[in-house]
């Protein structure tokens, strides 16, 4: 191990302390909205919308945790009743205690995809921990607060135009698990921005012939385009903004997504989730944090052969650069009869920055060798270039 190796674990285990030296209690709300067990699902719904959450407690008494409403659970189960009781549709949220570190919470957020997570205690709810609780907890810690965006943004961006469907953008960020689309002209300039909650606005509707009552699970107007959905003139952030000023902006804002725009072109997209993530990293672990999502129930039985070959692949690039964490969701084509195709959508955040890539294949197993063998070549190729850049620069001195 070199010395400037041993120097960057040192630096990271300093940070690492000073960042799990904030408590939750410091920073998690401590008065927060909860919903009955016998509240309507139309009524908990409504609610959600008004404080603008995406997970809300349920509680007989305010107090006691009896389940968790999560806005993204919901949206996936097809022609609920509104009259269903919040008790029948909540589920039981990981155990978050005041006395889990802050990285951990921040791991928690991201693995379930809350946007709202309850800090529980012997039952008893104690407060709420959000996104934008992390985000404050990066302004705070001057190593974080100063790193510029390019280093976690996600230069690879999904797009949506304005005279795309809607039913089309809903279709592309369910199957790629995100929230967010940017919108661009046809010269490839920023012009708006998408959110998976805008477009669902057309999904929960109530119908008023034989179905009354019931919500709509994919029924989506198919003249409604984009443009019409879409947020004219976002928030737009310049190459060179720091972690720390994204956000204070995305706090002051309230918003979740911030496309990083020169002379109008787009060169790629920081959100909280990008946020939150870099915190999350800094989690003690002794292996990569790994996620898979979106595997359908009959494909989970090749769960262990997909992490053997990601594991043997992260081998691979851990020679090169500190892998730090890897999520992946799998989208799944049912075509020619009974054969399907799969789409997998990786990302892989490396103590270099941050990679997406993307592999299609009628064998998941192939797909996810696939996508690992993008990744090995695209960590070769940077390290070649960085190799590369040495030279010349050292060509330069000498000249």
């Amino acid at each position: 191990m070199t010395a400037e190796e041993l120097v960057g674990i040192n630096k990271k285990e300093v940070l690492r302390a000073k960042i799990e030296s904030i408590r939750l209690p410091d920073v998690m709300d401590k008065e927060f909205a909860t919903v009955r067990p016998d509240d309507r699902l139309g009524d908990v719904l409504a609610r959600m919308t008004e404080l603008d959450l995406h997970e809300i407690p349920v509680s007989q008494d305010g107090k006691r945790m009896d389940g968790l409403v999560s806005y993204g659970t919901v949206i996936k189960r097809k022609n609920l009743s509104i009259d269903a009781k919040a008790s029948n549709i909540a589920i039981a949220p990981p155990s978050v205690s005041p006395e889990t570190t802050i990285t951990e919470a921040a791991e928690v957020l991201l693995r379930e995809g809350y946007r709202q997570l309850p800090i529980v205690n012997d039952g008893r709810i104690e407060g709420v921990l959000s996104r934008g609780h992390i985000l404050s907890v990066l302004r705070s810690v001057p190593e974080l607060r100063d790193v510029p965006v390019e280093s976690i943004m996600s230069p690879e961006v999904r797009i949506a135009r304005g005279k795309d469907r809607v039913v089309d953008a809903v279709t592309v960020m369910r199957d790629l698990d995100i929230r967010i689309l940017p919108v661009v002209d046809d010269m490839e300039r920023i012009m708006g921005i998408v959110g998976f909650k805008d477009l669902a606005n057309y999904n929960w509707r109530e119908k008023r012939r034989q179905t009354l009552g019931e919500v709509v699970g994919n029924s989506y107007p198919a003249d409604v385009f984009v443009e019409s959905a879409m947020i004219e003139d976002p928030v737009i952030i310049a190459p060179g903004t720091t972690v720390g000023k994204a956000a204070e902006i995305m706090l002051e804002r309230n918003i979740s997504t911030l496309p990083i725009v020169e002379e109008r072109e787009l060169r790629g997209i920081v959100t909280r989730y990008d946020l939150v993530e870099l915190v999350a990293s800094f989690r003690r672990r002794e292996m990569m944090y790994m996620q898979i999502t979106g595997l359908e129930r009959e494909d989970r039985f090749e769960t262990e052969q997909m992490e053997r070959v990601i594991t043997q692949s992260v081998q691979k690039i851990a020679r090169i650069v500190d892998p730090l964490m890897f999520s992946l969701h799998v989208t799944k084509y049912n075509q020619e009869g009974i054969r399907a195709k799969y789409s997998l959508n990786g990302r892989l955040v490396t103590a270099n920055g941050v990679m997406n890539a993307n592999a299609v294949q009628w064998d998941l197993i192939q797909a996810t060798t696939d996508l690992m063998g993008m990744f090995e070549r695209r960590v070769i190729d940077k390290k070649e270039e960085k190799l590369e850049h040495r030279r010349r620069t050292r060509n330069i001195g000498h000249s």
